[in-house]
């Protein structure tokens, strides 16, 4: 450019110059951001830190108890008055004693009578008077050709023994206790052992054996 008379010329800046106030400002802007950003991921690793230790260290709540259910949790349930709702229904069972924790095989059967009071009847299977075990026949026909009685309901027998039990009536022991089960066809010592049976709710309990 020409030369005024009187008035200084301004020295160009080399390129190198202008660019560095730019390249500084860029450069703290870069720092900030990275710095904010490392600050930011901190804090949200602590938060997160935290949430978890006052998980871990809050008590965990147990579960509450299932709500009692008709199922009966007693050892010797013997089953649902809905299994055992028709007369002369029957269902087989083990019973355990409490006092000797032995098993005996039992049956429970379902006497006509009054349908808001159901009778039920349970006692053992076995014999300690014989090796026979007791079974269940409702077909009269049956017992009428095997045992030659002239039953009108059915019966327990025990068949290697030839002895019919009735389910209807009672029999006495030597001391003079009652007893279901009179024998009333065959040479048989007594009627079946009792096992005491109890109602709760909707379920049937076996509580006891003779």
């Amino acid at each position: 450019m020409p030369r005024i008379p009187g008035v200084p010329q301004a020295t160009p800046s080399a390129p190198g110059l202008q660019l560095r106030p730019l390249l500084t400002v860029i450069t703290i802007a870069l720092v900030c951001a990275s710095g904010f950003a490392f600050w930011l991921l901190h804090r949200r690793s602590a938060d997160s830190q935290t949430a978890m230790t006052g998980a871990a260290a809050a008590p965990q709540a147990l579960p509450s108890a299932p709500p009692d259910t008709d199922a009966d949790q007693d050892a010797n349930a013997i089953g649902t008055l809905y299994e055992l709702a028709a007369p002369w229904s029957s269902k087989k069972f083990l019973f355990v004693d409490p006092n000797t924790h032995q098993s005996v095989p039992a049956m429970v059967i379902h006497l006509p009578g009054s349908a808001e009071k159901p009778l039920f009847w349970a006692f053992a299977l076995t014999n300690e008077f014989s090796r026979c075990q007791l079974q269940y026949v409702t077909d009269l026909t049956a017992i009428s050709q095997r045992f030659a009685f002239p039953a009108d309901h059915p019966m327990v027998v025990s068949d290697c023994d030839g002895v019919l039990y009735d389910p209807l009536k009672m029999g006495t022991l030597s001391d003079g206790t009652w007893v279901r089960g009179e024998i009333v066809r065959g040479g048989g010592i007594r009627p079946p052992v009792a096992i005491q049976v109890e109602v709760r709710g909707r379920n049937l309990i076996a509580k006891r054996i003779e």
